[in-house]
């Protein structure tokens, strides 16, 4: 992404996004509602897609429960991670008029174009969905 502005608006808004998903499910699960499925592949598929449970895991986190998080999908770990960091970082950039996180992006970006970064990122990223497969047949 070439434009700083535009990188730190998609992010706030992704961030402001998930925030919003997740407090939707605690809410759902705190008035016993049943739980809606937003995954289009798994809808379509019955399979779970290598994202299903992030969710879950996300709440596990907040409730402290790090063992049920890693069996809800441990990509929740990062999930929960970037929704408490980026927005930070983006407004520290904003108030101190820096560009760190523009670079931190832009450095990252790059460095998931090179083979010996982005195979293994594959392979962990195929494990997850094998392994989100085997616990959710």
């Amino acid at each position: 992404m070439k434009s700083k502005t535009k990188l730190y608006i998609l992010v706030l808004f992704l961030s402001l996004a998930g925030y919003s998903w997740v407090f939707r499910n605690v809410y759902q699960y705190r008035s016993h509602e049943k739980p809606v499925s937003s995954c289009l592949f798994r809808t379509v598929t019955g399979i779970p897609c290598p994202s299903c449970g992030t969710t879950h895991s996300v709440i596990s986190i907040m409730k402290g429960d790090f063992r049920e998080a890693v069996k809800e999908n441990p990509l929740g770990f990062l999930v929960a991670l970037m929704l408490i960091v980026f927005p930070i970082w983006i407004l520290v950039d904003l108030f101190t008029r820096k560009k760190s996180f523009f670079d931190f992006y832009s450095t990252m970006e790059d460095l998931l174009k090179r083979k010996w970064i982005a195979y293994p990122a594959v392979i962990l990223l195929i494990i997850n969905w094998i392994l989100n497969i085997h616990r959710n047949i």
